[in-house]
């Protein structure tokens, strides 16, 4: 298949993990794509370079989401190099693990300003550079805005707002063409799981609570971003999509 021939995409936290199997998913099927990072440079190169091996553009923005300056910026870059954009994929997370009794002003500030205002910002920019026939969005979410995770209260916080916004987004661009919708992942096998407290007895009691008997791998939240980034999916709208092996079942 080849649903992203020609397209031009945008993907935060798009070298490793989840965003990285996004960004090669994309590739595989024809988009350039542009992967915003913050830390990791290494792990940006080497994702564009397995994107340009499929034959494809990619570019790599370095940026904090936390900063609304940083975020402009990405689209001045993209702007530049790829002239326009017809997919936002708002994945890259941040927040500090801890009890609720125990957030702070700084845990709640990067959670919030990380996952929940930068997406805001993000589509406000995006939407920018969408053609006048429409574009696509996709945030990632997490079943940890629904559900309790150990330590998650903040970024689960963020994310309960982030669809939220999702919806908001979704009614008022519809009659632009836009669509935009969210996966809500359960727990998956990514560097961030060694951020959770205890990560060996969390991981064995999320697998006991999956009746698959095992956590998600990036690429199967993948397969659901591509199918929502789709005209496939033209006729959803506003929604999350929970992508969690039945765990919260």
């Amino acid at each position: 298949m080849n649903r992203f021939e020609g397209k031009k995409a945008l993907v935060t936290g798009g070298s490793r993990g989840i965003g990285k199997a996004i960004s090669l998913m994309l590739a595989s099927e024809g988009a350039d794509v542009a992967i915003n990072f913050v830390k990791d440079e290494k792990s940006a190169a080497l994702t564009a370079s397995e994107i340009e091996s499929l034959g494809r553009k990619s570019i790599i923005i370095k940026a904090d989401l936390s900063e609304p300056k940083e975020i402009k910026g990405i689209f001045s870059k993209i702007s530049d190099k790829f002239g326009s954009l017809d997919i936002l994929v708002s994945n890259a997370v941040s927040g500090v693990l801890g009890p609720a009794e125990r957030i702070g002003r700084f845990g709640w500030d990067k959670a919030i300003n990380t996952n929940a205002r930068s997406f805001m910002l993000l589509t406000q920019q995006a939407v920018r550079l969408f053609p006048e026939s429409g574009g696509k969005i996709v945030a990632i979410s997490s079943v940890g805005n629904f559900t309790c995770l150990p330590g998650y209260a903040a970024v689960g916080a963020s994310k309960a707002a982030l669809e939220t916004l999702v919806r908001y987004f979704a009614r008022e661009l519809a009659p632009r063409g836009i669509n935009v919708n969210a996966v809500s992942g359960g727990p998956v096998e990514t560097s961030a799981l060694d951020f959770f407290p205890d990560k060996e007895k969390t991981v064995e009691e999320w697998v006991s609570r999956s009746p698959a008997g095992r956590i998600a791998r990036p690429e199967e939240i993948a397969s659901v971003a591509g199918f929502l980034l789709s005209e496939e999916a033209s006729w959803i709208q506003g929604q999350t999509i929970i992508a969690d092996g039945g765990m919260t079942l």
